[in-house]
């Protein structure tokens, strides 16, 4: 009974003795310090406390004092950095602090994380670590709205800028283009009494050879034609139809002033379009030379041939007599008139330059000998003139 006794006694020791240092031991994790910030300064001033901070780029003077609760005297306090990266999380290796003072100024603009851990000297026991956020803000000339607006400016400026001098080039080949118009107008007023005066001429022809019947006609004929002339005037452009009709009317003035000297022929392509627009009176001249400056001079019966037709991308009008050819009627004028030189292809040539200006058209047109003269033979040479007018559409 004894010997039993003494074992009971002996357990109850050792349990005892278990449960003691199962006591001990929750006592000392109750016991383990924890570390809190007490105070933060942020260039130079004290803030509020907060798990994180946000501050300007200038005012990236940090200072945190640490202290450990409950309040030991043998604790040391070490912490690390770890910086937000757009390639991962960059981590700083551990510093050791001398004091309770975490002191730094050399942090760029970025988001960082102080992690901060205390140690007991004694024991060696760590706290759990806390965490205190600073995001330090890029300066204003870095952030994404300041190169936002100064890409929105710049495109602004260089936008305007193309804008201002379009506006202005566009004004000044409105202005150009008005300045040639006007060119254009004058050039044909000008044509206006150069009409008139040749017509006038035959009209005096009549009277002087006390032809009154001839004269009433042909003023007759004059009066309609300076109508349709008026009417085409008002426009730069006239249609084939109308221009076919008023170089017929003028053609059959020409027959009567010189006495049916010539023969008309005129022929158009069936393919042509005679509703097409054409500058107003700029075949009108052309004819006109023809016949004051080839048929004219002839001794025989001539003829005016008109062909209207289509040459790829060109709209032809080609004008043939059987004249006495250009050096021949230069000779004869030359005789004859003093020196006079007719003014209606020059000015002719200054319309057709005019309008290919304005107008960015390239009406062409060229005179030649309608055949090669044999120096031995005393036939007439004749002229041909090409005018082509470019097809739209």
């Amino acid at each position: 009974m004894l010997r039993f006794g003494n074992i009971i006694i002996i357990l109850c020791i050792l349990a005892n003795q278990h449960i003691y240092c199962q006591v001990l031991s929750e006592q000392k994790t109750t016991n383990q310090f924890k570390v809190v910030v007490a105070e933060v300064e942020i260039a130079g001033r004290i803030v509020p406390l907060a798990n994180s901070y946000s501050i300007g780029y200038e005012d990236n003077a940090i200072e945190l004092t640490l202290k450990s609760m409950p309040t030991l005297s043998n604790i040391s306090y070490k912490y690390r950095i770890i910086e937000d990266s757009f390639e991962g999380d960059k981590v700083y290796p551990w510093t050791n602090l001398k004091e309770d003072v975490i002191r730094i100024d050399t942090l760029n603009p970025a988001i960082y994380h102080f992690e901060i851990i205390g140690i007991s000297k004694h024991d060696n026991i760590q706290s759990k670590p806390i965490f205190v956020e600073f995001k330090i803000e890029y300066p204003w000339w870095r952030s994404w709205w300041f190169w936002g607006a100064c890409f929105v400016t710049l495109f602004g400026l260089f936008y305007g800028r193309e804008r201002f001098l379009k506006f202005w080039a566009d004004e000044e080949q409105r202005h150009y283009k008005q300045v040639t118009e006007l060119e254009l107008r004058t050039l044909q007023l000008q044509m206006n009494p150069h009409f008139v005066f040749n017509a006038l001429n035959a009209v005096q022809s009549f009277i002087l050879t006390r032809d009154s019947i001839a004269a009433n006609n042909y003023l007759s004929k004059f009066a309609n034609l300076i109508r349709l002339f008026l009417d085409s005037s008002r426009s730069k452009y006239i249609t084939l139809s109308d221009e076919i009709k008023l170089l017929s009317l003028y053609v059959e003035m020409e027959r009567l002033r010189f006495d049916n000297k010539f023969e008309f022929h005129l022929n158009i392509a069936p393919d042509v379009n005679q509703f097409v627009d054409i500058p107003t009176m700029i075949l009108q001249p052309f004819i006109e030379n023809a016949i004051n400056h080839g048929l004219r001079y002839k001794t025989t019966q001539g003829n005016l041939y008109i062909h209207f037709y289509n040459q790829g991308k060109y709209l032809v009008c080609k004008i043939e007599d059987d004249g006495v050819g250009r050096e021949r009627a230069r000779q004869i004028q030359a005789k004859s008139r003093k020196g006079y030189q007719s003014q209606g292809l020059k000015i002719t040539e200054e319309r057709l330059r005019t309008f290919n200006m304005i107008a960015d058209s390239d009406i062409r047109f060229s005179i030649n000998d309608r055949i090669e003269k044999n120096d031995e033979e005393e036939a007439d040479v004749g002229t041909l003139i090409e005018i082509k007018f470019p097809k739209f559409g």
